[in-house]
């Protein structure tokens, strides 16, 4: 006796298919891990410490240019000079700690460039085991700056 068999088409279910991948997707969005770029980072003083009244001093004030190029309170350098921003600075916060010291970045100017300057400025804040009041002035800050020295 001959014995028909019905010959079936192997078929793979993909009902669950796209539950499966919404698991897979949800699994690697909460396993992955994200790395985080790290600023500059600023150490802001503790309330407690900045004084009511402050006088009105002569800052330090540090400008970098595109070419290469900074000065400091008017004095020319080349990026080449940077270790004269640390014995600089270094006799100026000496006589006074609490002295603000500016850095004003062109635009156009090499991020390298103003991080080697800032980095001068930090050593001496370590140096002196100090916290120094560096600011890095904000676009409308520096446009207001422009706009006064263009009308001097």
């Amino acid at each position: 006796m001959k014995l028909n068999r019905k010959e079936e088409n192997p078929e793979i279910p993909t009902a669950s298919m796209a539950d499966i991948a919404f698991l897979l997707i949800v699994f690697f969005m909460l396993t992955t891990v994200f790395s985080t770029n790290k600023g500059v980072e600023h150490l802001l003083p503790p309330q407690e410490d900045i004084p009511e009244n402050v006088d009105n001093e002569e800052s330090i004030y540090i400008q970098i240019f595109p070419s290469g190029q900074f000065q400091i309170d008017r004095k020319p350098y080349t990026i080449e000079d940077a270790d004269e921003v640390y014995n600089y600075v270094m006799s100026k916060v000496q006589q006074n700690a609490q002295k603000p010291i500016i850095i004003h970045t062109n635009r156009e100017a090499k991020y390298g460039d103003m991080m080697i300057i800032l980095s001068e400025v930090k050593r001496v804040g370590k140096d002196l085991k100090a916290n120094l009041a560096i600011t890095l002035p904000s676009r409308e800050e520096r446009q207001r700056y422009d706009q006064f020295q263009g009308s001097l």
